[in-house]
């Protein structure tokens, strides 16, 4: 069985770092519009982004079309470029691969359904238009869409490969993506019932600790300093780059805490 590990990054937004435990029988590879871009344990796929509006487009592309572009696997885990891989991911792929299902998601932790997505992407200013995307959301109920499908993390994202479910949910969101442009996580759902797509539901939260992946700020986030991205990405690997993120996010706790009290 072949098996596929992969990120894609574009636009220079994420700096993706080795496999802090690679397992020789997954392959990893990076897609990436940057064919400078070599990571130790990772192979490097250079694609031409120019046919793509934007850098998240040409991302959600490959993501979701990754059984097209790179044929021949049997399963894959997406990761998001400012997720570092921890360990081995075959135990993952083993309990998702004996579900049967076409595609694995991790449920969101704090919203339950699109609505409410949405409207928290309008208050913290996620999403260029807020029009747009309430327009966005609106087009797909009056398509019928059932807003209880539920609200999933795109992060990471498992897919059973062979299976025509796959293609046709894939080939939704990325069309639905093209169209709107804004929110990957609004779309996804919309897809996934579109398609008759019943994910399988993972039942644990990728943000918190556990033994497969690690998230660090992204490279080009807001309000990141680029040096602390890199030494929270090396504390997971370095216990010396763990201790400086400890002292680092101390400094920050006790001058929030001053700054509170007026001093």
């Amino acid at each position: 069985m072949r098996l596929l590990v992969y990120t894609a990054v574009f636009g220079d937004y994420d700096r993706v770092y080795p496999p802090v435990e690679a397992d020789p029988e997954i392959d990893y590879v990076i897609i990436t519009d940057d064919p400078d871009m070599q990571v130790h344990g990772w192979t490097t796929r250079a694609v031409d982004a120019g046919a793509f509006a934007t850098p998240k487009a040409a991302n959600l592309y490959h993501r979701a079309l990754i059984h097209r572009i790179l044929p021949g696997y049997d399963a894959s885990i997406y990761v998001d470029g400012n997720i570092r891989v921890l360990g081995s991911t075959r135990a993952l792929f083993r309990s998702f691969l004996a579900a049967g299902k076409a595609v694995g998601t991790f449920p969101h932790p704090l919203r339950k359904n699109v609505a409410e997505e949405v409207e928290s992407c309008i208050q913290n200013k996620k999403a260029e238009g807020a029009e747009r995307l309430r327009q966005e959301y609106q087009a797909y109920l009056e398509s019928g869409f059932d807003d209880h499908v539920g609200l999933f993390e795109t992060g990471v994202l498992l897919k059973r490969h062979k299976v025509i479910e796959l293609d046709t949910a894939m080939e939704c969101w990325n069309a639905c993506f093209a169209a709107y442009r804004l929110r990957d996580q609004v779309s996804l759902p919309y897809a996934l019932w579109r398609s008759g797509v019943e994910p399988h539901r993972m039942n644990f939260n990728f943000r918190e600790r556990n033994p497969y992946f690690g998230i660090y700020p992204h490279k080009r986030g807001r309000d990141v300093n680029p040096i602390y991205a890199h030494v929270y990405a090396r504390s997971y690997d370095s216990w010396v780059y763990a201790g400086i993120l400890r002292a680092w996010q101390l400094f920050w706790s006790v001058k929030r805490l001053l700054r509170g009290s007026g001093r």
